[in-house]
């Protein structure tokens, strides 16, 4: 190998070198920020200030599909919400938060909406029937709220511990939306159901204890 050639090849050499030393020096430049976000993340879910929650499945039926929805039911402590206008029993004159989760199926793709969506402008109506006695329950609004694994419809409630079916009655949103319909690329093919749809959650024995 005459002089020159080695001459570029100790060139390359060295510029492979400053180029594996950057790169180890960013990783370690890195590696820093990224423990302390961890640590952050670790700190804020360990929060002593922070009471965690236990959602209780309503029943053995697990979620339920029904045409356009699907519908899940849970419980747990109840808890203080801002609620502006709306009226909201605070936790301490309540037994439990009931929480009820709607998403869109893919039929209600047909009608121009995602499959696995929250679905808002619904009005949810629950009726609780103690098996034992036959007494029906209402209670009260289904409002919709934000918690921090997203929206849902729910309420605290007073209920007392007994055996219990529940059926969730949730009415066509036709009134609320408006649809394209149009004979242009915005235009969707679907419409909203139109007789009321039902979810049952059966045997729910709820013994007054949450935790």
């Amino acid at each position: 190998m005459c002089i020159r050639d080695r001459i570029a090849a100790l060139l390359m050499a060295l510029a492979f070198t400053a180029c594996d030393s950057t790169d180890k020096k960013a990783d370690s430049d890195a590696k820093p920020a990224e423990s302390a976000a961890a640590t952050e993340a670790a700190e804020e879910s360990t929060d002593p200030d922070v009471i965690g929650i236990n959602e209780i499945p309503v029943g053995d039926s697990g979620p339920q599909k029904n045409g356009s929805l699907e519908v899940d039911l849970v419980y747990f402590q109840a808890v203080d919400m801002e609620h502006g206008s709306m009226s909201m029993p605070p936790a301490s004159e309540s037994d439990m938060h009931f929480e009820i989760d709607v998403k869109t199926t893919d039929e209600a793709k047909a009608w121009g909406y995602d499959a696995d969506q929250f679905l808002p402008y619904l009005d949810p109506k629950v009726e609780i029937k103690d098996v034992n006695t036959g007494e029906v329950i209402d209670p009260g609004t289904m409002m919709p709220m934000i918690a921090s694994d997203g929206p849902h419809y729910g309420n605290n409630i007073k209920l007392k511990p007994g055996k219990y079916d529940v059926t969730v009655t949730i009415a066509s949103p036709a009134d609320e939306f408006m649809l394209h319909t149009g004979k242009d690329s915005s235009g969707v093919k679907g419409r909203f159901w139109t007789e009321p749809l039902k979810f049952e959650f059966k045997n729910w024995n709820w013994d007054g204890q949450l935790v």
